[in-house]
């Protein structure tokens, strides 16, 4: 990767500002399509000869961490030291008007920050700044959430705790606003996410883990006016993962209880519940109300009209289904069974606590639909797990009802390392998947192949957000890790 400045200077610099209407829009029912997934897990063909799998068997994969001696260089353009553990959450937005990157982050030592880069034309390094956030948590701070992307009327960010307190602060780049406290929004008893409405950024979603709830807050420009909306209650188990549909009109949840649901903003109902069965056998209850496998992560806005969600499991499948349509459109089977081993008749042995650890090596961590704006790629996803291996498929590769592996991504360093986060290149078929020795690899997905891999980190990296420079193909990927750090790279693919 060049040793550039961060962001070209006269980048995507358009100073249009859309007129917004930040009320939530709510509810429009429409059709539709259920899609049937035939059975299989093999990658499909290609008509080029592309090679499906890349790297070695996980197998033969070495140890879980490079050996110490091994120092990678450290490719970040820009590194934050303020947090004094572990860094948990990350979330960034680029404005090209100002030329100014705003990262938010939160970690272990119960504190938040926000961070700005400032590149300007003529400058070979950027200038950066930090901003400590004040509101005392008494716990670790397990999620930051921008409203930047959503054109808001003020720019917020929401820190959120398990202390069960929501802090909403000024996100300005302005002297005398940055870093100022907003609000303090209390309701759950612990805060494992937050994000805000894709349109206008001023309803607030946080969901929790101990008590199993999603609360939705108004967060207008008026901090007097703060309140909250709804408190969406059914899920049987914590609450893992949420988000708004991109049309703003249903929010989407998932949970330990094994199911998805859909809630109606305005009335705070449920629409419906996708309850999934688990797979993977062992004598499971696969009654349709059983509890199926819990599930860890959640992506929405899939499918030619925005209305699909996938969502990953502790079984090692990833579940699709359409959100208005009330249906599940594909079981994608990401953990593969190893098939070695001996033919014998005999029962298997009793399980045991070392059992159970291996069986969580199964589970699907990072989900993400391959955006529209991607040419020749629609209808695809990807699924990236625990073993380390990122696959991409393509729900419709013959057609309508119709799905299929397209490919699998494996390391070929020796390396055994797991997957945390993994996010689709805006304009290009590339894939940015984070793990758990502190790299991240980019691989195209045309062809399962690893075209370059950023380092600097020293341990596992737990968050990874990215912003895309308008009218270039950079992506500014920001990291939060183990090491405690914060690290901000520049990617500029070289694939077409």
């Amino acid at each position: 990767m060049e040793d550039q400045a961060i962001i070209p200077p006269d980048a995507g610099d358009d100073g249009d500002q859309d007129d917004y209407d930040d009320t939530p829009t709510f509810i429009d029912m429409s059709s539709a399509v259920e899609v049937a997934i035939p059975d299989g897990d093999a990658p499909m063909d290609e008509d080029d000869g592309d090679v499906g799998d890349v790297g070695v068997d996980q197998d033969d994969m070495g140890d879980d961490h490079p050996p110490h001696h091994q120092q990678l260089p450290d490719q970040s353009k820009a590194t934050f030291a303020s947090h004094a553990d572990a860094v948990y959450a990350v979330s960034t937005h680029y404005d090209p008007a100002g030329r100014v990157l705003t990262i938010a982050s939160g970690g272990g030592d119960d504190r938040a920050f926000l961070h700005y880069v400032t590149s300007q034309a003529g400058q070979t390094m950027p200038v950066t700044k930090t901003v400590p956030l004040s509101h005392p948590h008494t716990d670790s701070v397990s999620c930051v959430a921008l409203n930047l992307d959503a054109k808001p009327q003020a720019n917020l960010v929401a820190v959120g705790s398990y202390d069960g307190a929501i802090a909403v602060y000024d996100c300005s780049a302005a002297e005398d606003a940055a870093g100022a406290l907003v609000k303090t929004l209390e309701g759950p008893s612990d805060v494992e996410w937050c994000c805000f409405h894709p349109k206008g950024g001023t309803v607030l979603l946080a969901g929790s883990i101990a008590d199993g709830t999603i609360w939705m807050y108004h967060t207008p420009p008026n901090p007097n006016q703060y309140k909250c909306l709804q408190v969406f209650v059914g899920h049987e188990g914590g609450v893992t993962a949420g988000a708004f549909t991109p049309d703003g009109k249903w929010v989407v949840s998932a949970g330990q209880d094994g199911t998805v649901r859909v809630w109606a903003p305005k009335t705070g109902m449920s629409r419906h519940v996708f309850r999934f069965t688990d797979h993977h056998g062992g004598g499971h209850d696969h009654r349709d109300d059983a509890p199926g496998p819990g599930l860890t992560c959640l992506s929405v806005g899939g499918g030619s009209d925005g209305q699909l969600a996938i969502a990953g499991g502790e079984d090692g499948n990833a579940y699709v289904v359409h959100v208005q349509g009330k249906k599940l459109v594909a079981t994608l089977p990401h953990f593969e069974e190893s098939t070695g081993g001996s033919s014998s008749s005999r029962p298997p042995p009793m399980r045991d606590e070392e059992d159970d650890v291996m069986e969580e090596a199964r589970s699907v961590e990072a989900v993400g639909f391959c955006p529209s704006t991607v040419p020749a790629t629609a209808h695809w996803c990807a699924t990236g797990g625990v073993d380390g291996v990122l696959k991409v498929w393509n729900m419709s590769p013959g057609g309508a009802g119709s799905a299929q592996l397209r490919q699998k991504c494996v390391r070929d360093d020796g390396i055994k390392a797991g997957i945390t986060r993994l996010r689709w290149h805006e304009t290009l078929p590339l894939v940015m998947a984070s793990y758990t020795d502190g790299r991240v690899c980019v691989w195209d997905v045309r062809v399962g192949k690893m075209v370059d891999c950023l380092t600097g980190h020293e341990d596992m990296i737990n968050d990874m957000d990215v912003a895309f420079v308008a009218g270039s193909s950079v992506a500014i990927v920001v990291t939060g890790s183990d090491d405690k750090s914060v690290k901000m790279f520049e990617l500029q693919p070289s694939v077409q």
